[in-house]
């Protein structure tokens, strides 16, 4: 039987406010943590000063080099560099810290930088802009604690966030991405464990599926089902991967009420049964 390992997953340690700035040298500092698949229940951008960094997010390889950002989201498995040389730092955020207003809440919901329909694109951002504003974000925290902190700390983190935005939609010419489909994919994070129905998510967006398939398939080339399906499949092999349960046990957390049902379902779309996908994790 194949070892599967139990993933790591962190919260925001204990603080007046969830914020934290770090160097990155701390990666290597614990190589047999972060140098591992990790999970966080909280936001992370990683900026780059010098070299590259080379990190998997999600089964995807992913390299960044001098004055470029990537931002994680909630949830997503990381596996930090602990081999190359670089410099750099790592910006860590709760939901709750940033969201103070309805504006913020709706950014995180709404913004290029952490949409769940094109995840991870690394952003070049000029040095002049970044660094002054990462020195001054260390330099409040480091201070002691009082009634302007958060809210000066969350100005500063604010202008990176929408720096970045800028920043990639002027270098990104493809598409605006609707409210529409934004917010399927919200409702998809929500829902795709208990619902893998296309109308489902019709009734709540309050639209016809041919209305969102259309949608879809002009903005990144997919339909509804296509999409649902592929969260699953993350999900699935998340799970696989670095969940200790059983294939049984994975099946019924994704809301598949018979095993065997799983077992079809992930061979359709990976063309590998559960058990085989485990079986290489070994080798």
């Amino acid at each position: 039987m194949q070892k599967v390992l139990d993933i790591t997953t962190f919260d925001f340690k204990a603080s007046a406010i969830e914020i934290e700035v770090k160097n990155l040298d701390f990666i290597k500092a614990l190589p047999h943590i972060l140098g591992k698949p990790h999970k966080a229940r909280f936001y992370q951008v990683i900026y780059i000063e010098e070299g590259e960094f080379r990190c998997f997010i999600d089964f995807k390889q992913i390299m960044l080099k001098a004055n470029e950002l990537l931002f994680i989201s909630i949830g997503q498995v990381c596996e930090y560099d602990i081999l190359n040389e670089y410099k750099g730092r790592l910006i860590l955020f709760t939901e709750v810290f940033f969201s103070t207003t309805e504006q913020d809440a709706k950014f995180l919901y709404t913004s290029e930088i952490l949409s769940p329909i094109s995840t991870n694109q690394v952003i070049e951002i000029q040095q002049s802009v970044v660094q002054p504003l990462l020195t001054l974000l260390e330099g409040e925290l480091t201070k002691e604690i009082d009634t302007f902190q958060a809210i000066i700390a969350q100005n500063y983190l604010r202008i990176i966030l929408l720096e970045s935005e800028r920043q990639l939609k002027t270098t990104t010419c493809e598409f605006t991405q609707s409210n529409i489909i934004r917010d399927f994919y919200n409702l998809l994070e929500l829902h795709f464990k208990v619902n893998r129905n296309t109308n489902f998510y019709c009734e709540l967006l309050g639209v016809s599926e041919k209305a969102l398939s259309k949608q879809l398939k002009v903005t990144i080339g997919n339909t509804p089902k296509v999409s649902i399906d592929a969260r699953v499949v993350l999900e699935a092999k998340r799970l696989l991967s670095y969940s200790p349960l059983s294939i049984k046990e994975i099946g019924y957390e994704l809301g598949f009420e018979e095993p065997t049902n799983f077992n079809k379902y992930f061979k359709k779309h990976t063309n590998q049964t559960p058990n085989d996908f485990r079986a290489l994790l070994s080798k």
